[in-house]
């Protein structure tokens, strides 16, 4: 599945000429995935609840399999936008189910491991995909990736069909969806949490979008591209292990402290216009300590998860990253447009900053480790 996605995300910003298509108009078609996936993610984490996850994993991946090919037909915007909405859908029914499948097979001694192999599988799939998009694009038309990807999706399908068993038996009814949610925003490190991915997902859906569009040539940005996915990829089962071992909070409060330093080095960087060999160092040291916060905490949030609602959890999820990544998009094309490159790092740390104050009002004072919520 990422495999295939990777391909789209990095061709979609290049497909789109940027003579024709401003980059505020890309982010809209680039949002459209977002938008659909927040709808529709908490639905789907309903609809897993109650009839079983393997389902909507085949059917997201057999409506990928169209929609993928159906990029190449036409580029009008209403057209991409249609087409973009419906891969988000597939993406919700996707990811919700297999989120909810390992936080089934996962305990709170090792899903911290589970949720950082999920992460790599994930992050994989999008380093291979965006390097494959990079040397088609090249050395094939644009259009190459969308078939390629059309064709990994009817793969996956199959697959899919054929070898996923479901995690779980329904053996009792699912809590509903309110009960669920009071459940995980009673607790205020769950309801802490949610800011954070939201300022989190916004950044990295500004950098996804126009990364591509603004890079020095489509294989050079590619490789780029993934090379730090790559990075992210191998750390993540490692931090999900010391998540495990020393607690959930500790390992996101240091992906959080990581992140506001990379874009503080990046923001002096570009202002002073200090040589990169200088920063090097700390680009490398808060890119990866920055890499700690997602496997803890999805873990975090695999912990809390009522047993009878972890689909509609995973949904929540689902939502607050999409939120994020239809902000992203249409925000960083707004200010690419009005006020350069400069002014994405510096909206990023703003609402990095205006999130982490949010959170510390949400949780109270002091860190703990999460401990799983009851669902009597």
């Amino acid at each position: 599945m990422r495999f295939s996605f990777g391909l789209v995300l990095f061709t979609i910003p290049i497909y789109l000429p940027r003579e024709e298509f401003s980059n505020f108009t890309v982010g809209i078609i680039a949002a459209a995935y977002p938008v659909a996936e927040t709808i529709f993610g908490p639905l789907i984490g309903i609809m897993a609840d109650r009839i079983g996850r393997r389902v909507w994993i085949y059917l997201g991946l057999c409506i990928s399999t169209v929609a993928l090919f159906a990029f190449t037909l036409n580029r009008s915007i209403g057209y991409l936008v249609a087409v973009h909405a419906v891969q988000g859908v597939a993406a919700a029914m996707i990811v919700v189910s297999s989120l909810t499948m390992v936080t089934d097979v996962s305990t709170t001694s090792n899903r911290g491991r589970d949720m950082g192999i999920y992460d790599f599988a994930n992050l994989g799939g999008y380093v291979v995909g965006i390097f494959a998009a990079g040397v088609l694009a090249r050395t094939h038309s644009l259009v190459a990736p969308f078939y390629f990807a059309s064709a990994l999706a009817a793969i996956g399908a199959v697959f899919a069909y054929l070898r996923v068993k479901e995690s779980r038996r329904i053996r009792h009814a699912a809590i509903s969806p309110i009960q669920t949610l009071t459940l995980l925003l009673r607790d205020r490190h769950a309801a802490a949490m949610f800011p954070i991915w939201l300022s989190v997902t916004t950044f990295i859906g500004m950098a996804l979008t126009f990364g591509p569009r603004f890079g020095p040539s489509p294989l050079l940005t590619s490789f780029l591209i993934a090379g730090v996915v790559l990075i992210l990829a191998f750390t993540q089962p490692f931090f999900g292990q010391l998540s495990d071992r020393f607690g959930r909070d500790r390992l996101m409060m240091l992906g959080m402290l990581s992140l506001i330093g990379l874009f503080v080095t990046v923001i002096t960087m570009l202002r002073r216009s200090y040589d990169l060999l200088y920063v090097a160092p700390f680009l490398a040291i808060f890119g990866v300590g920055s890499f700690a916060f997602a496997p803890a905490a999805l873990a975090s949030l695999g912990d809390l998860a009522p047993e009878r609602g972890r689909g509609m959890t995973m949904g929540v999820y689902s939502l607050v990253i999409s939120l994020g990544t239809i902000i992203g998009p249409l925000l960083g094309g707004y200010l690419l447009d009005r006020h350069g490159m400069e002014s994405l790092f510096y909206a990023g740390l703003v609402i990095l900053l205006a999130a982490m104050g949010l959170a510390v009002i949400i949780a109270g004072p002091g860190f703990r480790n999460l401990k799983p919520v009851s669902t009597r």
